[in-house]
């Protein structure tokens, strides 16, 4: 077996895009082998001569479901067999649960995934209105859930995923889908990979400012973009907790409410989707208590944090980033370009720099960051 081969199991409820995000790899990743577990689904019942309506797969009898999934698996087991040979990277793409009709369904099968052996575990999210708006869309799944129940089954799908990685003692990952596509082949290439391969891997970091306090300032959204694109540059990859933004919907409500409106419109490609205030009011403390869980989870997969905070005015969010870091074994390097900082912020920074190029300079010489992707 090849020791440039690479299994990524990849994972995210319906509506979340993660087979098309990982389409968008194909053009600067050739050798990328993406199994859609869906589709093979699909294609096997009619192999065997079994044609299954749009959305009716999950109403299928459970033993007759689980033999369909048995021989999909069979297949992709060989094809991913064929992969590792080729010393190539295959990303199967798939569901690990479903919430159908008010109760959770698994969807897979530990056997299966014990004999894949994925090197890691990738979980695909989006905002939950943009997957409530793709639902709606959806002849198998319009109307049945709410955004509560859909915020809900996007903790399951992730918490599910971070369990399996455990229990094999492999690399978790959360990684959103509207964040730029190559931080996601990096991840695959230039960090996992290049694990695998005995080169070093390209440092992760995670951006921390203060969201609350800026919201609306363009000026700093574009400073902050441009320290983004600049680590980034570095090798570095980066994430960014502003790429899932679950918080603007509370935002809107609140904007609709003022106008006299009881719904939030969600424009998508082919229609605008109409998302009750009732629902997101319903859905608040899930909203919220998943943005801090996310970020947490986005530090731990991190190798250090980057804070941009070119303000003088205290975040209870980035000081709270900055001290789940630091006593979480990361690094802490903090762009602060002011005269005096917070006894507390100072305590919990590994070092704190003046501007962006002496931080660049200091994780060149202290971090790797060449590049592995071939």
């Amino acid at each position: 077996m090849n020791s440039r081969d690479l299994v990524a199991f990849v994972t995210g409820i319906s509506g979340s895009g993660r087979y098309d995000l990982l389409k968008q790899l194909t053009p600067t990743a050739p050798d990328l082998n993406i199994i859609d577990v869906g589709t093979n689904m699909y294609q096997k019942s009619r192999e065997l001569g079994v044609e299954i309506p749009d959305g009716k797969i999950l109403d299928m009898d459970p033993l007759a479901l689980e033999y369909l999934r048995a021989a999909t698996f069979e297949d992709i087991l060989k094809e991913v067999e064929k992969t590792r040979q080729k010393g190539q990277v295959a990303a199967i793409s798939t569901h690990v649960c479903f919430r159908w009709k008010k109760h959770l369904l698994h969807a897979f099968n530990f056997h299966y995934v014990n004999l894949l052996a994925p090197d890691v575990y990738i979980n695909i999210i989006d905002n939950a209105h943009y997957i409530y708006a793709a639902l709606a869309s959806s002849n198998a799944w319009r109307g049945k859930l709410t955004l509560k129940e859909i915020l809900v089954w996007r903790d399951e799908e992730a918490f599910i995923t971070r369990l399996l990685a455990e229990y094999q003692r492999k690399p978790y990952y959360v990684f959103p889908r509207h964040e730029d596509p190559q931080m996601l082949q990096k991840i695959l290439y230039n960090v996992e990979r290049a694990k695998k391969t005995g080169q070093k891997p390209a440092p992760k970091a995670y951006l921390s400012y203060p969201i609350t306090h800026v919201k609306g300032d363009p000026e700093f959204m574009k400073q902050k973009d441009e320290v983004k694109q600049r680590l980034k540059q570095a090798g570095i990859v980066v994430f960014d907790p502003i790429s899932i933004e679950d918080s603007i919907l509370v935002d809107m409500a609140y904007e609709a409410e003022k106008n006299g409106k009881d719904t939030v419109e969600i424009p998508t490609e082919t229609q605008t989707v109409q998302l009750p205030i009732k629902q997101i009011y319903e859905a608040l403390d899930d909203i919220k208590d998943q943005i801090v869980a996310r970020d947490y989870q986005l530090i731990n997969q991190s190798d250090f944090i980057v804070v941009y905070y070119p303000t003088t005015v205290l975040s209870p969010g980035v000081l709270s980033e900055i001290k789940y870091g630091y006593t979480h074994n990361k690094h802490v390097y903090a762009i602060f370009p002011h005269q005096s900082a917070s006894p507390f912020f100072e305590y919990y920074t590994t070092k704190i720099f003046k501007d962006l190029d002496t931080l660049i300079q200091h994780l060149q010489e202290t971090h790797t960051t060449g590049e592995n992707n071939d």
